[in-house]
C-alpha cells in the first residue's frame, strides 16, 4: 500500500456521510469527509418563510431499541448540541369517506388493524383473521430476522403464508400508504422488510418521529459537522470529487476536481445512487444492476410550504391523506404543533408533501401540475386555506425514498471487484431503519465494517 493521507475518505456529507465519519471516529479510524455541497446536510435545508419560520418534511426517526439510532449516537460521539421534539401521533384520513384514525402505538396485529382499517377501500371483516395471522408473524420477529426478508417480495411472501389475492391486495394497500406510493407499485416492488419495517417503526411504536430544533439542517446536520471539526475530523466543504482513484485494481483514494488528491486505505461513497457512476471509471457488475433497478423506481417529490395569517387548518398532527382506493395522496405537517420552534408568533405554517412515480408525474403535468395538485388537496380539505396564505414556497426534486424499501438489488456494502471501495449511502445493504435514520444506519454500519477490515 502506498503512502496515505488518512485511513478512510468518505465522499458525501449528508446524514449517511456524517454518521459514517462519526462512527469511524468512534472506532479510532482517521477520516476525511468530503462535502460536495457548500455545507453538510445540504439536502435537509428547510424552506425559509416570513421573519423566522422554517418549513421541512424530513422528520428523523429516533430508535430507542437501537441505542437511539445512527444520528442520535453520532451526536453523542462528537458531543453535538442536538435537541429535538417528539412529534405527536400521526393521523390517517381518507379524503373521500372522511374516515380518520390516530396512530397510537399499536403493539399487536389486532390494534394495528383497528388503526389502519380506514385506509382500505372496502370492509375487511372477512379477511381480518388471516390478516392478523400474517401480520403477527412479522410482528413477533426480531429485527435481525425481519432484516433477512429485505430481498423477499411482500406480495409473494403473503401468498406463501396462505394469503389469497384479496389479502395480498389489502397488505399492498397498507404498504403503499406507509411507503408513499401506489398499491400497484407496492405489489411489484416493496419487500417484506420495507412494509413491516415502516409498520413497526411508525405504527407499532418501535421508533419515534422527531422534529430537530429548529430544523433538521441547523439542528442536526450542521451541529454534527461542527462536532466532527472539533474532534479532529477534516471536513472539506464545497469540494467536488472527480473520481475514485483505482490503482492495481484497488481503491486508494479520490481525485478532486481542483486537481488535489486524497490518498486513503479505503474509500466510502456515502452518496445517492445517481452520483455513483460519475465517480467510477469502471462500473462493477454488482453495482450496475443495483443502479439500473433503482433508476426504474425514480420518482418525483413535490412539497409546498404555506405561511398563514389565520388558523384555518384544524389538524394538530402529522397527517397521511389517502384517496378512495387507499393510495397515498399526501402527507401534511402542521408545523406549529409538530415542530414548535419552526414557526414565528402570530403565524401558522403548513408543510405538505406528495410523491409521484415517473409516469404519474408526467401525466399530472410535471412540476407545475404536481404543485397544483398538492395545493388543491389542501384547499379541498381546509376551506379558506388559499385566502389565509401570506407567503408560499415550493420545492420539487427527484425522489429516491422508495428504493431502500424494495426487494430489488442494492449496492453492496463492499465491492468484491474493487477492494478498498465501500458503499455507505442509503441505497446500500444491509437496510436498517427508514428515511433519515436508514441513511444514517447505512453510514454507521459501513463505518464499523471498514474499521474491522482495516484492523485485519
Amino acid at each position: 500500500m502506498p503512502n496515505t493521507d488518512v485511513d478512510v475518505v468518505v465522499v458525501g456529507a449528508g446524514v449517511a456521510g456524517l454518521c459514517c465519519a462519526a462512527h469511524l471516529l468512534d472506532q479510532g479510524v482517521s477520516t476525511t469527509l468530503v462535502c460536495e455541497t457548500p455545507e453538510v446536510g445540504w439536502a435537509l435545508r428547510s424552506a425559509q418563510l416570513g421573519k423566522s419560520s422554517k418549513g421541512f418534511v424530513q422528520h428523523p426517526i429516533y430508535a430507542p431499541g437501537l441505542n437511539g439510532g445512527s444520528w442520535f449516537s453520532a451526536a453523542r460521539i462528537v458531543n453535538a448540541p442536538v435537541s429535538f421534539h417528539i412529534s405527536p401521533p400521526m393521523h390517517i384520513v381518507n379524503k373521500v369517506s372522511g374516515a380518520r384514525a390516530e396512530l397510537k402505538a399499536c403493539p399487536s396485529a389486532s390494534s394495528v388493524l383497528n388503526a389502519l382499517a380506514p385506509l382500505v377501500p372496502f370492509p375487511i371483516d372477512q379477511q381480518r383473521p388471516d390478516l392478523e395471522r400474517v401480520l403477527n408473524i412479522c410482528l413477533r420477529m426480531s429485527w435481525d430476522e425481519l432484516a433477512e426478508l429485505q430481498r423477499t417480495p411482500l406480495a409473494a411472501w403473503v401468498g406463501e403464508q396462505g394469503g389469497d389475492e384479496i389479502l395480498t391486495m389489502i397488505m399492498c394497500v397498507l404498504a403503499a400508504n406507509l411507503a408513499e406510493t401506489t398499491p400497484q407499485i407496492a405489489a411489484e416492488h416493496v419487500s417484506v422488510y420495507g412494509m413491516m419495517g415502516m409498520l413497526r417503526g411508525l405504527v407499532c411504536g418501535e421508533a419515534v418521529v422527531t422534529a430537530p430544533s429548529p430544523d433538521p439542517w441547523e439542528g442536526l446536520c450542521v451541529p454534527l459537522g461542527k462536532g466532527l471539526d472539533a474532534n479532529g475530523v477534516e471536513v472539506r466543504r464545497g469540494t467536488k470529487v472527480a473520481k475514485v482513484i483505482v490503482e492495481d485494481g484497488r481503491a486508494v483514494g479520490v481525485a478532486l476536481q481542483n486537481g488535489d488528491e486524497i490518498r486513503a486505505r479505503a474509500v466510502a461513497l456515502a452518496v445517492g445512487n445517481p452520483r455513483v457512476p460519475a465517480l467510477l471509471e469502471t462500473i462493477p457488475d454488482e453495482v450496475s444492476g443495483a443502479l439500473d433497478y433503482a433508476a426504474q423506481l425514480l420518482g418525483h417529490d413535490a412539497c409546498t410550504y404555506s405561511l398563514l395569517d389565520k388558523d384555518v387548518v384544524p389538524i394538530r398532527n402529522m397527517t397521511m391523506v389517502a384517496d378512495e382506493m387507499g393510495s397515498n395522496l399526501a402527507y401534511l405537517f402542521p408545523m406549529n404543533y409538530i415542530a414548535p420552534d419552526s414557526t414565528e408568533d402570530g403565524r401558522w405554517l403548513l408543510a405538505a408533501q406528495a410523491q409521484f412515480s415517473k409516469e404519474a408525474y408526467e401525466e399530472i403535468g410535471g412540476n407545475d401540475g404536481a404543485i397544483k395538485h398538492l395545493l388543491a388537496v389542501q384547499e379541498e380539505m381546509f376551506p379558506g386555506f388559499e385566502d389565509a396564505t401570506v407567503e408560499r414556497k415550493t420545492m420539487t426534486h427527484k425522489h429516491h425514498w422508495l428504493n431502500p424499501l424494495t426487494h430489488g438489488p442494492k449496492l453492496p456494502g463492499q465491492s468484491s471487484e474493487i477492494p478498498g471501495l465501500y458503499f455507505a449511502g442509503d441505497g446500500s445493504t444491509p437496510i436498517i431503519g427508514i428515511g433519515v435514520e436508514g441513511a444514517g444506519q447505512a453510514g454507521a454500519i459501513r463505518a464499523r465494517q471498514i474499521a474491522a477490515d482495516l484492523r485485519g
